[in-house]
């Protein structure tokens, strides 16, 4: 026992020098911490590969699918495709604009796209005074772009280095917004893009327009983006897809169930059921009924 119980101090010992020896081994050698931004090369050269930084777009080789719109789940990719009006058989996109700041970087726009034009960059470094200013625009509409056709049997596409487009897009901090955005709202004036109208938002007006004409599939995906995207469950469905694919089957009659969301989601909710029932925005949009309120529980004495 005498010999198991110093044998055991002597292990202590040594484990507690050694691993005083690397401690103190520090004290003379030159600090491995480099204060940002003073770094010997710049910081994007520095991350790995699968960086999720700022979204690119390779117009040139974009098929115009929509798969990255659709795959969003935050809607911070807004692309129009339109035909040409001089050749009904043409399509061109008129409108690819991605919201870098409400970007959560998850990578599922990434994904779905068949030729590689959407890409994350290493790229993250744009602080700015305008908020308007990361919202990169990748289509002007004066000058629409044509959708990329792919070559039968290819499986590889040329592609312009990353982030050489999105070096292009990145502004000074201190320079004016873009012109073709609303202005950021101040205070409580609303900017005169999104003031209300009928007593409904400009933005629930845009969705119930969409929503004329369009199948049930389309009309489910409308109705998503009218709700607060929380999948919180407090509509009593797992998620607001659910709940909106109910509706849109008409399996779920009561539109304000999203707490979250609250008048205004039930208010767009109405709304746009009855542009699609009608066939037409109505110029009087019927009174949404209020969201549930949920109580809190009183804590118990």
């Amino acid at each position: 026992m005498a010999i198991e119980y110093v044998e055991n101090i002597e292990k202590t010992v040594g484990s507690f020098w050694h691993g005083m020896s690397i401690t103190l081994s520090h004290l003379f050698r030159r600090p491995c911490t480099v204060q940002y931004p003073d770094t010997p090369e710049p910081l994007r050269d520095c991350l790995p590969p699968r960086y999720r930084g700022f979204l690119e777009v390779d117009i040139d080789i974009c098929t115009g699918c929509l798969a990255c719109e659709k795959a969003c789940p935050i809607t911070c990719i807004k692309i129009a495709v339109e035909k040409d009006p001089n050749n009904p058989k043409l399509r061109h996109m008129t409108q690819f604009d991605i919201d870098e700041a409400k970007c959560m970087f998850c990578g599922l726009c990434v994904e779905p796209c068949p030729t590689g034009a959407i890409q994350h960059t290493r790229e993250f470094e744009a602080s700015v005074v305008d908020l308007r200013n990361l919202t990169f625009r990748w289509v002007d509409p004066a000058n629409p772009s044509p959708l990329y056709k792919v070559p039968k049997g290819a499986q590889a596409y040329l592609r312009k280095p990353l982030a050489s487009l999105v070096r292009q897009k990145i502004k000074a901090w201190d320079a004016p917004g873009p012109s073709w955005l609303p202005p950021p709202q101040e205070g409580a004036a609303a900017p005169a893009a999104v003031k209300k109208a009928a007593g409904v938002d400009a933005a629930s007006l845009d969705l119930a327009k969409r929503a004329v004409g369009a199948d049930r599939h389309k009309l489910q995906v409308i109705l998503q983006e009218a709700q607060a995207g929380t999948d919180c469950g407090e509509c009593t469905y797992p998620t607001c897809r659910d709940y909106t694919e109910a509706i849109a089957a008409g399996k779920e009659a009561r539109t304000n169930l999203c707490s979250p969301g609250g008048a205004e989601a039930a208010a767009a909710t109405a709304l746009i059921l009855e542009a699609w029932k009608k066939g037409a925005v109505p110029a009087q949009p019927s009174p949404a009924p209020a969201a549930p309120v949920v109580a809190a529980a009183a804590p118990k004495a």
